[in-house]
C-alpha cells in the first residue's frame, strides 16, 4: 500500500499537535476522519506510529522515525504556497527563526527591524534558546532559519554554513583581584568564583573545552539561564565568567566591565545558519538571507571586533 500525501500532512499536524481532537479543532476535519487517515498510513508504513494516553498521544519509534519526512513534506507545501504568493506579488506570509541567546540579543534585532519595514506584510517570529534548544526547534520543523553559536548537530536534510566568528572573553568587574594583575594563565583561574551558562549554551561548551585542552578543570559557583543572568551576576561582583565579546561591549565602554586578559586558546567560535534546503524555504526566508544576512555580518564585524 503507498503513502498518500495527505495522510503525511494530518500525521504532521497530529504530532504538532499533540492530540487528535485538538489538531481536528485546527484542520475542521472530524476526529474520526483524521483517525482513519493515520490508520491507513499506518498501515501503508508497516508499524503502529502513535500511542494515546489520557492527555492525547505518544509516537511510538517508527512515528518518530517517520515525522521529519512529514515535517519535510509541510515545508516544502508550505515554500510551494509561498512562491505562488511570490510570483502574484503578494508580499505576505511568515518568517520563523530561532536562535541562540546572543545572536537573537545583539545580532538579529536590527536586521529583522529592516526587514519589517521593507515587507510589513510578513509576520516575524524569532524564538531564542540555548544552542541545543534551537536545534531542536528546527528539528521539529518549527522554524526555518536556525542561528547557533556553538557546536552542535544539524539534523538531517538541512544546510549548514558557518556565516561569522565570534570570541569569548573572561569578564570580571574592576575591582576583582584578577583586574589588578598582568597576563593571566588558565591555572590562575583555580579556586576563582566562576559563572557558568546553563548546560546546552554554546558558550559554555566552547569554554569548557578550551579550559580542557589546557590541563584545567575549574568548579563553577554559579549556573544561570541566559547572557543576561550572568552579566547580572558578574556585575554584582559573584565571580567572572566567559561571555561573548559582543555581548558585553557595551558593558566594557561603560566601565562596568573588564577584560581580563586570559592566555587561552579555543575561545573563537563558528557562528552558524542552518536551515532546510533552499528551495523548501518560503519567500520570505529566502528573501531574508538574500536582504539582510550580509549586512548583519557587517554590522556584526564592526560591533565584535
Amino acid at each position: 500500500m503507498s503513502i498518500q500525501p495527505e495522510h503525511l500532512l494530518t500525521f504532521a499536524r497530529v504530532a504538532e499537535a499533540g492530540s487528535l481532537s485538538t489538531a481536528a479543532q485546527s484542520l475542521h476535519r472530524t476526529q474520526p476522519a483524521l483517525s482513519s487517515q493515520l490508520r491507513l498510513l499506518g498501515e501503508s508504513v508497516g508499524e503502529p506510529l502513535y500511542l494515546r494516553h489520557r492527555h492525547g498521544i505518544r509516537l511510538t519509534p517508527a512515528g518518530e522515525g517517520l515525522l521529519p519526512y512529514a515535517q519535510a513534506l509541510v515545508r516544502a507545501l508550505e515554500g510551494a504556497r509561498a512562491y505562488a504568493r511570490e510570483l502574484r506579488g503578494v508580499e505576505a506570509g511568515s518568517l520563523r527563526i530561532a536562535a541562540s541567546t546572543t545572536v537573537a540579543a545583539y545580532l538579529l534585532p536590527l536586521s529583522l527591524a529592516r526587514f519589517r519595514h521593507k515587507h510589513p506584510g510578513v509576520m516575524l517570529q524569532l524564538q531564542s534558546g540555548n544552542t541545543r534548544e534551537v536545534i531542536e526547534h528546527l528539528g521539529r520543523g518549527e522554524v526555518e532559519l536556525a542561528f547557533i553559536e556553538g557546536p552542535g548537530e544539524a539534523p538531517v536534510g538541512t544546510h549548514s554554513r558557518s556565516f561569522a566568528r565570534d570570541r569569548l572573553v573572561l569578564v570580571g568587574r574592576p575591582d576583582h583581584p584578577l583586574a589588578q594583575r598582568g597576563q593571566l594563565r588558565p591555572t590562575d583561574l583555580a579556586g576563582q568564583p566562576l559563572i557558568w551558562r546553563e548546560a546546552g549554551s554554546g558558550t559554555r561548551e566552547v569554554a569548557e573545552q578550551a579550559l580542557l585542552r589546557a590541563g584545567v578543570r575549574v568548579e563553577g559557583v554559579l549556573e544561570l539561564s541566559g547572557t543576561e543572568a550572568v552579566k547580572e551576576a558578574v556585575l554584582e561582583g559573584l565571580g567572572v565568567a566567559f561571555l561573548s565579546a559582543l555581548a558585553v561591549h557595551r558593558s566594557i565602554e561603560a566601565g562596568q566591565l573588564v577584560v581580563l586578559p586570559l592566555k587561552l586558546a579555543g575561545l573563537e567560535r563558528n557562528l552558524t545558519l542552518l536551515h532546510p534546503p533552499l528551495e523548501v524555504l518560503s519567500w520570505a526566508a529566502r528573501r531574508f538571507l538574500e536582504e539582510e544576512l550580509q549586512s548583519s555580518l557587517e554590522q556584526f564585524s564592526t560591533r565584535a571586533g
